[in-house]
């Protein structure tokens, strides 16, 4: 594979209950959100980008639009670049939430699967399917993928062959940021990263 890929984590969520809101619908871009999409749009905006593939949920699609607003190239949606499955979704995000509710306890006896949702493996094996054929629909241009959190560390650290367990935390991914990776190859041989300010 010779190619550049730009991995989009989607702009800051509205999220005043702040819920894990996981693959719920009806989370879209707060107002923060917005401009840090228009900040990875204004990035990337002077790029060859051929395509343009996001996830299918509403802030994927909306962070994908502000990027497609630069550039003459339709959005292709595809299932696979959606967020990872959990068991949390609607969970409250502090520890007393957590305490609060039993159901997600046996959730955590495995950080390595990890065990509350879908496993960094099974991530990783539809990402780099939906990135292979994304690569190869974008006439041998640039192409930006929208997706999420755990998806966009698990298909960079896929894409540059790295070992780090995608759970260390040490790998940035804020939102509205933007991971380049140019394979040469089959090799990466580029790593770049870039997040807007507020």
């Amino acid at each position: 594979m010779n190619a550049t890929i730009h991995l989009v984590r989607h702009g800051r969520v509205e999220n005043p209950k702040g819920i894990i809101y996981g693959r719920l619908p009806g989370f879209h871009l707060s107002d923060r959100g917005l401009r840090q999409a228009e900040g990875a749009a204004q990035h990337l905006g002077d790029r060859d980008v051929g395509a343009i593939w996001s996830s299918p949920l509403e802030r994927a699609q909306e962070t994908a639009r502000a990027i497609a607003a630069h550039h003459d190239v339709e959005i292709v949606t595809d299932d696979r670049l959606i967020e990872s499955d959990s068991t949390l979704e609607g969970v409250g995000r502090s520890i007393a939430t957590f305490a609060r509710s039993p159901r997600v306890w046996w959730s955590f006896r495995n950080p390595w699967r990890p065990s509350w949702g879908e496993s960094f493996a099974e991530i990783r094996v539809r990402m780099l399917d939906a990135i292979d054929e994304a690569v190869r629909s974008s006439g041998g241009r640039e192409l930006v993928v929208v997706s999420h959190q755990t998806p966009v560390i698990v298909a960079r650290l896929s894409l540059t062959k790295s070992r780090v367990p995608p759970w260390m935390g040490f790998t940035p991914c804020s939102t509205g940021s933007v991971s380049s990776v140019v394979i040469e190859g089959g090799d990466a041989v580029s790593v770049s990263y870039f997040a807007p300010g507020d």
